[in-house]
């Protein structure tokens, strides 16, 4: 019987011997595989903060674009606006002058016809 139990017992020691010895690679295994798991989101966190980072700039030259055609825009405005009161100048000129009126009439009509 002694020697049963002294088997046992270096059984259950070798058992607690090999679990203190593996326990440290499982954790360690455990800890590798959670460390590939972030790395893993990092880089796709990463990728679609590329992306995004992209279509923030496409949409920083689509709004540059925007801008200058808005500043064209106002421009040819500003000149037509320009041009309008000259010849709303001119047309106020002609009218007082004799028989202007009745030319800018005819003219009217004329061209509000077409």
């Amino acid at each position: 019987m002694k020697m049963k139990a002294k088997q046992i017992t270096l059984i259950i020691v070798a058992l607690l011997i090999s679990a203190v010895f593996l326990y440290p690679m499982y954790v360690s295994t455990q800890e590798e595989k959670y460390c590939e798991s972030l790395k893993d989101k990092i880089k796709e966190l990463e990728d679609e903060s590329s992306i995004k980072d992209i279509k923030i700039l496409k949409l920083e030259n689509s709004l540059l674009e925007t801008e200058s055609e808005l500043s064209a825009m106002n421009e040819e405005v500003k000149r037509l606006s320009d041009e309008n009161g000259i010849f709303t100048s001119m047309l106020g000129e002609i009218e007082t002058q004799p028989g202007g009126h009745e030319i800018l009439k005819n003219l009217f009509n004329q061209f509000s016809d077409e």
